[in-house]
């Protein structure tokens, strides 16, 4: 398959913006355009964190890839991380806009800032080539790059549920670390049928241990026994030059995580880690005829439906809570408000918001609940935002600090939690969902509990991609209710079920 055909002179189309230099470097400009190799090896430059800006490296199975991209429609690549492949891509794509006319081509990535860190490579490559191969850019777009002149353009986009609807007509479509995507078989859908009428799908990534039955797997090992159109790629983590079996073992990672991100052989990156289930299940699938529609009330109103409030205080009842603030951007943030004696949930608020809002909501949801005995984290940069919202609005009953040796700090507030106190909360929320101490009303967070697992021979975790934010709140929330001064109430253990 050649995607670019060859050129022999760069006089054939007085249109280019820049066809006065192009013509005064007619050969080279030639040579460029009839070998990705050349074009890369002569002209492309990266950046690097550590040197800054230099050449692009040729290293041996980069110059495989580029040579696959040229020969297959259907390609597959699984791979170690951090070896290229995905600024081999960004300039082989620029390569195809510069020099094939009317190409298009998309880009999915894993989220927004994937996406657009796989188009800047494309676009760093092209701010640094010389002014005969430089074709001026269109208008400047966050998702994509356009070459009016060629009526190309670059586009790419996070892996979202209709991502690639309505891409039409593709000349090349890259799957980048799709193993990760959240709707790869929905994308993939979309994505295929006009591929097969012509153009290329390249899909590379690493490989998750975490998960089991994923599309990238499927179609990676249905390749090698032949049983589909993908031509199949191996890169191991020894591609590299400086990749010695000192450095592998120099690696201060878990077992699992170094076999998914640096493995060393096939068989290593495929296979699939040995998890259970954290929580118990069949105490979780109890819980979930407990599930209830919020209330309607003010502040699920005033706050976006955020806020869900299952059922309203009670004169006389004690109350705990706990929120697990966040900046609004990546994770979301999660307060719970349970019975102090019971252990019923009374209210939550999940979302991604800022944390000064958080705040806000944290506050309100105290002062509904007679003045809950109340705590927060303080960890992130969210916590400290939080925390400083939070003594502005005068928070009442807030319990002291933890440290690590179980006692309270009584000049300070706000929880900074450490490893032994995350470790002991998640403990203290597995006993308390075992004996069915606890009544959750929240169908989310009992999601949640269901997909927390426990890899064999590692610690507790989230799947990958996944949240834990309910499981911290409800863990510290269960841990809070320890420390309610003496004297105002007796704390008990109820067993449901």
């Amino acid at each position: 398959m050649i995607l670019v055909p060859p050129i022999t002179t760069a006089s054939q189309d007085k249109s280019l913006p820049n066809y006065e230099e192009v013509s005064k470097n007619a050969a080279e400009y030639a040579l460029c355009a009839n070998s990705n190799l050349y074009f890369l090896k002569k002209y492309g430059k990266i950046r690097d964190k550590i040197k800054g800006i230099i050449p692009w490296e040729a290293w041996s199975h980069l110059v495989e890839y580029l040579q696959l991209l040229r020969q297959y429609r259907f390609i597959i690549v699984l791979k170690s991380k951090q070896i290229g492949a995905t600024w081999l891509t960004g300039g082989d794509n620029l390569h195809l806009a510069l020099f094939l006319e009317g190409a298009n081509i998309l880009t999915l990535s894993k989220g927004e800032d994937e996406a657009a860190e796989a188009l800047d490579y494309s676009h760093f490559l092209h701010s640094q080539l010389p002014d005969f191969l430089r074709v001026p850019l269109g208008k400047d777009q966050s998702s994509l790059l356009s070459f009016p002149s060629m009526h190309s353009r670059i586009r790419a986009l996070p892996s979202t549920e209709d991502a690639g609807v309505g891409f039409g007509g593709a000349t090349r479509v890259v799957m980048d670390e799709f193993e990760y995507h959240r709707y790869d078989r929905q994308n993939y859908s979309e994505i295929l049928p006009p591929i097969l009428d012509g153009g290329q799908l390249i899909i590379q990534s690493t490989a998750d241990k975490l998960k089991i039955n994923t599309l990238f797997k499927e179609i990676y090992i249905a390749a090698k026994h032949g049983d589909n159109n993908f031509y199949p790629i191996f890169f191991p983590y020894d591609v590299l030059p400086k990749r010695t079996i000192e450095w592998y073992n120099s690696i201060d990672l878990p077992a699992s995580e170094k076999e998914c991100r640096f493995p060393r052989n096939e068989k290593e990156a495929l296979e699939t880690l040995k998890t259970r289930a954290f929580f118990d299940l069949d105490a979780i699938d109890s819980m979930y005829s407990d599930v209830m529609v919020p209330l309607t009330h003010d502040l699920s109103n005033k706050y976006r439906g955020l806020v869900r409030i299952y059922r309203l205080p009670v004169i006389g009842k004690r109350y705990c809570l706990f929120t697990d603030p966040s900046d609004g951007k990546d994770d979301p943030h999660a307060t719970i408000v349970i019975n102090a004696v019971t252990g019923e949930q009374m209210a939550e608020s999940h979302g991604k918001i800022p944390a000064d809002e958080v705040a806000q909501i944290h506050d309100e949801l105290v002062r509904l609940y007679l003045n809950a005995f109340n705590g927060y984290e303080i960890n992130a940069t969210a916590g400290g935002h939080f925390d400083s919202k939070i003594k502005e609005l005068g928070t009442p009953n807030q319990c002291h600090r933890l440290k690590t040796d179980g006692k309270l700090d009584n000049k300070l507030w706000g929880w900074w939690t450490s490893k032994a106190i995350k470790d002991k909360a998640v403990r203290k929320l597995e006993e308390a969902i075992r004996l069915r101490q606890i009544i959750p009303h929240s169908k989310e967070c009992l999601d949640e509990f269901s997909r927390f697992m426990q890899p064999e021979g590692e610690e507790p975790q989230k799947p990958r991609g996944g949240q834990d934010d309910y499981i911290d709140a409800w863990g510290r929330v269960l841990l809070l209710r320890e420390y309610i001064p003496l004297g105002e109430m007796i704390v008990e253990s109820f067993k449901y079920g």
